[in-house]
């Protein structure tokens, strides 16, 4: 007789099972519902769990782990493919510390108040002759050009030396903009608010 007799066997848990508890555990990091030693902390015991119940030991606490919340059907496995979320999962944490440092630094920039609406188009420059002049090397003479549009305002490089960029993102075109963006001409760096 063997000595389990009577014993029930824990169900083995599965990848598909352990890929579902570890996006559990990301979606609560990004939603921050976890530090992220917690994070990390639940991620190492989820890689080491060695059945169902240990697994779902570490989401316990989490909205949508209960019994009722099984894994979606298994994928066929793509080799790496653990590892790719694994090094997606572990970052998800930094990216979001990351946005909330720079929603702060973007408050705390110099304001440039937009003009007010039926204003004609207003050149930003380093020439004496530009309506809005920045005195920095870093932009051109004739640097940018914000316009009036039908709904706000839109901003135009006028291939400036050093670029205007609008939310970190340099403009090929012309971007709409609203208060609140944050714009660059060259290294000058200021925060859009309304008239």
């Amino acid at each position: 007789m063997s000595q389990y007799q009577g014993e029930v066997p824990l169900a083995r848990a599965s990848d598909a099972d352990r890929d579902h508890v570890l996006e559990l555990l990301r979606t609560a990091a990004v939603e921050g519902r976890l530090s992220h030693e917690t994070f990390l902390f639940r991620m190492e015991r989820v890689l080491v769990a060695r059945d169902l119940a240990q697994l779902r030991s570490t989401i316990a606490d989490l909205p949508g782990a209960g019994a009722e919340a099984a894994p979606p059907p298994a994928a066929p496995a793509s080799p790496g493919g653990l590892r790719r979320f694994l090094r997606r999962a572990s970052a998800a944490p930094t990216h979001l510390a990351l946005r909330i440092r720079r929603r702060h630094r973007i408050r705390h920039l110099p304001v440039l108040a937009l003009p007010p609406a039926g204003t004609r188009s207003l050149v930003i420059g380093r020439a004496s002759s530009s309506h809005l002049r920045l005195s920095h090397e870093s932009v051109s003479r004739s640097h940018a050009v914000l316009t009036a549009a039908v709904d706000g305002w839109s901003l135009c490089d006028l291939s400036s030396l050093n670029g205007t960029r609008v939310n970190g993102r340099r403009l090929t075109g012309q971007t709409p903009v609203r208060p609140g963006d944050w714009v660059t001409f060259g290294r000058m760096h200021f925060r859009l608010a309304a008239p």
